[in-house]
């Protein structure tokens, strides 16, 4: 036992445990046996009898390891070096509530103003994940005075919100009793954003701290600044005396020795100011990620007729529904239902005027892709109908498993000359065989299903029935295991119908939307589910870049497109270049006049401009695949001569 021990001491022990060593109590001191490697670290004898009473250790053969000994303070660096990093899963230990309380709970904790919060789904055993981030903070007070603690943020990884210290140790005390299970597994994309946002939790903490520290010292940089300047002005004012009936000789060189003195003073103040601000650096020492058991469930947010579709977990450790941001704004904001979308109190101008008839502000441009949501300030965002609504039957078990997906808000119909095809019924039967081949790997009825000289179709040519996956994301060796789907009944990106969903495998969920040809087929899939053309949705999400090798031989110009265009802007805008280079009738014409690298940029170039895409000038392709400008000019018309691309064909 080391409870009577310092918690130096303790800590020491419990170190030399961890690195492979031993100890037992002896009398009043503890006999340890270091390891070689651990004795030559810290150069200590391999066996010792050691204390943190200052009083025995002064006995001979006894040695002193209390607190402020450095063997412990190495200790510590060595520790905090290698990082404290796991991940772990607890599981269900409380019974499930009904939907009914479920709900009430979920409408008691999420007021939703002029909205009302309805169930449509059953209640799912799930997890959610935390992160908890514990990092030493070094605040520097003054240029004499510094010291270390230690700071801690658990946050909910989905809302990217951090827990109250209530509740955070309150999780932490569950999880330090629960018999965790094996750690989850999370993409480094959804896991980045959530560590970004905690340590800006930590720096603000840190912030804080040192405003409150910073008191402490203003008494005494007070008077410092005291000193300085009762210093210098009777500098200043010797100076002035001695200037009265003097000479204009010497006169000019007092007052040249004021103005040094006046910028000595200056100086001389800015460095007190210097010395006496805070700093403060934050060193990260541990990572945790915990899924904690949750009871999710789905609903519609409802003013009137219109519903918006929004997902609540409940935490039953913490009697709580986990944190939730605005599907328009991403704000953590009480939420807003108004005539038109599901907003929030920070994107959603007030209703009653502020007094003196000030104006209201302009309601903010969301910054950030949600699922499902038209952007804000869009013109004329597609829905799926009410009709539409998608079907909840499970096809056989050789197949997987399909729900239904949000609903989405309605808006303003669009005015269009043509109409474009948009998906009914029979195309929500091909997108459950589109996913159900892609799944069992059947390339060559999967092609029946995709326009020829399309983007799907180059995936499929690149990947076979792996690509849609790579096309949204999905690692290799993911394989998928359910999805939703619903129907746009209005034109979305390039005039096309669209069904979008979201895909599931067993570590992840990926949204995707689907664009139907004039004939019914498959041409392309999108990694978003939002009805945005991709040029704007470029500017937002962070498009699939990385991807294995293909499967099938290319020529130098298709070789070059899936490089260079995946690395710099994503499989999406690749898989839009190729097929617009297989789509040539007589890419030899080209290829006679220009080089492979000049005849890609322009393929590149030209696809991205016509997709509305940034960075889609003549310059940034010519960097891009190291050619001359003048050679993509000439290319161009030649290229556009025979692809005849436009807003609606950009491939």
């Amino acid at each position: 036992m080391i409870g009577h021990h310092g918690p130096a001491f303790a800590f020491w022990l419990s170190y030399l445990e961890h690195r492979g060593g031993l100890w037992e109590q002896s009398g009043d001191t503890v006999l340890a046996i270091l390891p070689g490697h651990l004795s030559a670290q810290h150069d200590l004898p391999e066996t010792a009898l050691i204390t943190d009473d200052p009083d025995i250790a002064r006995e001979d053969g006894v040695l002193f390891l209390g607190s402020g000994n450095p063997e412990i303070d190495k200790a510590a660096e060595t520790i905090i070096d290698a990082g404290d990093v796991g991940a772990l899963t607890l599981p269900h230990r409380t019974k499930q509530t009904s939907t009914e309380d479920l709900l009430a709970k979920i409408r008691d904790q999420v007021p939703v103003d002029h909205g009302r919060i309805d169930a449509t789904g059953s209640i799912l055993r799930s997890h959610r994940s935390l992160l908890r981030l514990g990092a030493l903070v070094t605040h520097t007070i003054s240029a004499d005075e510094r010291f270390t603690e230690v700071a801690e943020c658990v946050l909910d990884v989905p809302s990217r919100v951090a827990w109250a210290k209530d509740a955070a140790d309150r999780l932490l005390s569950a999880i330090g009793t629960a018999e965790a299970g094996g750690g989850p597994e999370v993409r480094a994309s959804r896991l980045t954003p959530a560590v970004a946002a905690a340590h800006r939790e930590l720096d603000t903490a840190a912030a804080r701290r040192g405003q409150e520290l910073s008191i402490e010292a203003d008494t005494e940089r007070s008077a410092e600044i005291t000193r300085a300047t009762e210093y210098y002005t009777a500098a200043l004012a010797a100076i002035d005396k001695r200037r009265t009936g003097a000479d204009e000789q010497r006169r000019a060189l007092l007052d040249a020795r004021t103005q040094a003195t006046i910028g000595e003073r200056d100086r001389r103040l800015a460095e007190i100011s210097e010395k006496y601000r805070h700093q403060h650096v934050l060193r990260p020492y541990r990572l945790h990620l915990i899924d904690v058991p949750v009871w999710r469930l789905a609903t519609d947010v409802r003013r009137g007729e219109r519903r918006w579709p929004m997902v609540f977990d409940y935490l039953p450790s913490l009697g709580t529904v986990a944190p939730t941001r605005c599907p328009t704004c991403d704000a953590h904001s009480p939420l807003v239902a108004t005539k038109t979308h599901l907003g929030c109190g920070t994107c959603v101008p007030a209703t009653t005027p502020p007094l003196r008839l000030a104006p209201v502000a302009e309601k903010p441009r969301q910054e950030r892709a949600a699922r499902n949501v038209p952007p804000t300030g869009a013109g004329a965002a597609p829905v799926p109908a009410h009709k539409r609504q998608p079907r909840d039957d499970t096809p056989g078990t050789d197949r997987m498993r399909h729900g239904a997906a949000p609903v989405l808000p309605t808006a303003v119909r669009p005015v269009a000359a043509r109409r474009p095809f948009l998906p009914g019924k029979p195309e929500e039967r091909k997108v459950v065989d589109f996913w159900n081949l892609v799944g069992t790997g059947e390339t060559r009825k999967l092609s029946r299903l995709i326009a020829p000289e399309s983007p799907l179709a180059a995936l499929t040519q690149l990947y076979g029935a792996a690509g849609p996956l790579h096309g949204i994301g999905v690692p290799a060796g993911h394989p998928p295991h359910s999805f939703t789907y619903a129907n746009y009944d209005r034109p979305v990106v390039g005039q096309r119908g669209g069904t979008a969903g979201e895909l599931r495998t067993h570590h992840d969920q990926y949204p995707y939307l689907l664009l139907w040809s004039p004939d019914k087929l498959l041409d392309e899939i999108l990694p978003y589910s939002a009805p945005w053309h991709l040029g704007r949705a470029q500017r937002i999400l962070e498009p699939p870049t990385h991807v294995p090798a293909p499967s099938t031989d290319l020529d130098q110009v298709a070789q070059l497109l899936l490089t260079r265009v995946t690395t710099r802007h994503g499989l999406t805008f690749a898989a839009r270049a190729l097929a617009a280079w297989w789509r040539l009738p007589d890419p030899d014409i080209l290829l006679a006049r220009f080089s492979p690298r000049v005849v890609a940029a322009t393929v590149d170039r030209a696809v991205r401009y016509w997709s509305g895409a940034s960075q889609a000038g003549y310059p940034d392709a010519a960097a891009a695949f190291t050619v001359d400008q003048p050679d993509i000019r000439k290319a161009t018309p030649m290229l556009q001569k025979q692809l005849q691309l436009s807003s609606t064909r950009n491939w």
